[in-house]
């Protein structure tokens, strides 16, 4: 009888030891995971000039490659800065397009991001600590470079020299991700931020028709009437007040243009952007160093050009004139090299003596 009773004991716990493993799991202690992987898709797929619409593919052409790119975190009411981290991970998808990626740690909450690439030796970034001052803009061109241009004037019958504009460096390209605020909720593994950066400069294509290409030595142009900045924290381009640009032309052809000659100078250049409003201040000026060493320039509207339709479809800049580059030299005789003359014979009468 005892033992009977003993065996229904052990019975019973055997029975509440399997009820208390089917009842209980044993998990591991676990943390919500503070990490975030952002993945920044750069489209410039459409970039007129670069990758599309590209008027001459026989001069340089801007890059728009990158290799790190700086994520800036803001509180979206306050707008101010929470955090930062940079990114390099860099593959490409199935379009080809760059993809670069990494890992923030911040919590569960509403933010904003910004994103912009760092590797941009002209373009400078100031303002970071509040995301409605970010502001983007490239530096003033030295005195000392300015007389590159000396002797050029705004427009026709205005003294106002180009010394006295304030005249910028072409910007380089800066790809900008906006996501405006996006809820990152509490997680136990790592979750994707997916974003696209698009570019917020422009590229412009600039033609002049020219006669005398022999005469050239180099050429420049400067163009007023820009922008010259952006709020990428807003998207906004500064339009007060408006820059000039200046940069170098090549030498090339145009198989486009009637006639037999062909000759063009031409360049593609970066703006921030044309200022809608802008008409009367918006020229450009090309200046030519001869190959005597001489300064020639033509000055022109591009108001008029701006509003064509190839400047809005496809950033196309052509010059619907002729600039005649003047032969420096056009006493001194054109074959190169000494030129004999012959003169009648003259008489002359003498000794000599052996």
């Amino acid at each position: 009888m005892k033992a009977t009773k003993n065996i229904f004991r052990l019975m019973g716990c055997v029975a509440a030891l399997l009820l208390t493993l089917v009842a209980c799991e044993r998990r591991p202690l676990q943390e919500a995971s503070e990490f975030v992987q952002i993945k920044v898709k750069v489209n410039v797929q459409t970039v007129a000039n670069v990758m599309v619409d590209v008027y001459n593919e026989n001069i340089p052409i801007p890059d728009v490659n990158t290799d790190m790119m700086r994520v800036l975190v803001y509180d979206p009411t306050s707008q101010k800065l929470l955090t930062q981290s940079f990114i390099s991970g860099k593959t490409f998808d199935e379009e080809g397009n760059q993809v670069l990626s990494g890992t923030l740690n911040i919590a569960y909450g509403n933010y904003d991001f910004l994103v912009y690439n760092f590797d941009t030796p002209i373009t400078q970034v100031s303002g970071e600590a509040n995301e409605k001052d970010i502001l983007a803009y490239t530096g003033e061109i030295p005195p000392a470079q300015k007389y590159r241009y000396s002797g050029m004037t705004k427009a026709e019958g205005d003294p106002e020299s180009l010394m006295e504009l304030d005249m910028r460096y072409e910007p380089d390209h800066l790809l900008v991700a906006r996501e405006h605020n996006l809820r990152v909720s509490p997680h136990e593994s790592v979750i994707v931020i997916e974003t696209e950066a698009r570019t917020v400069v422009d590229s412009y294509y600039l033609q002049i028709h020219v006669e005398g290409m022999q005469y050239a030595s180099s050429a420049m142009a400067v163009i007023s009437g820009l922008s010259p900045s952006n709020h990428i924290g807003l998207d906004e381009r500064t339009v007060d007040p408006s820059v000039a640009v200046a940069f170098d032309l090549n030498k090339s052809t145009d198989p486009r243009l009637p006639g037999e000659n062909k000759d063009v100078l031409c360049a593609i250049f970066n703006t921030f952007g044309k200022i809608p409003e802008v008409t009367s201040d918006l020229y450009v000026t090309f200046n030519v160093i001869d190959v005597a060493g001489n300064l020639q320039q033509f000055t022109t509207s591009l108001d008029r050009v701006f509003k064509s339709e190839n400047a809005i479809l496809h950033h196309w800049l052509l010059i619907d004139e002729t600039w005649v580059i003047e032969d420096p030299l056009p006493d001194e005789p054109k074959n190169g090299g000494f030129q004999p003359t012959v003169d009648d014979w003259e008489e002359e009468h003498g000794e000599i003596v052996l």
